[in-house]
């Protein structure tokens, strides 16, 4: 077991000695205006927004009982602000950096993929 650990030690400190530097550059004075001037509700925003992802799914699963392509439509509209809003504040927040994009785009993946699986759910 120790031949085994003196060979993998200094692999792994090699290997993770950069995540220790790496930082996101988040901006601070910039976090500080949106939480002064919205706060809590922003806050809210973000942490229901998956939850809430119920409402175009609803709407979604509606239309493809009655075969409505205006409900496929509201479906989508109603979906559009749930996930635009919370992403374009991930960026607002990192001031639209590298980390920031990455971030906010993985969760739009992530209320898109609640969105499906509200959709795969739901049953009438």
């Amino acid at each position: 077991m120790t031949a085994i650990t003196n060979k993998f030690v200094p692999f792994m400190k090699n290997t993770f000695t950069g995540v220790k530097n790496w930082r996101p550059d988040w901006n601070w004075s910039e976090l500080h205006k949106v939480m002064s001037a919205f706060g809590i509700r922003l806050i809210i925003l973000s942490c229901i927004s998956p939850l809430l992802t119920i409402l175009p799914a609803l709407a979604f699963k509606l239309a493809h009982d009655t075969y409505s392509i205006i409900g496929y439509i509201l479906a989508i509209l109603m979906l559009i602000p749930w996930l635009i809003v919370p992403t374009l504040f991930i960026q607002h927040i990192t001031s639209h950096s590298r980390f920031g994009k990455i971030a906010s785009y993985v969760y739009a993946g992530v209320l898109l993929m609640t969105f499906i699986l509200w959709i795969t759910i739901i049953n009438f």
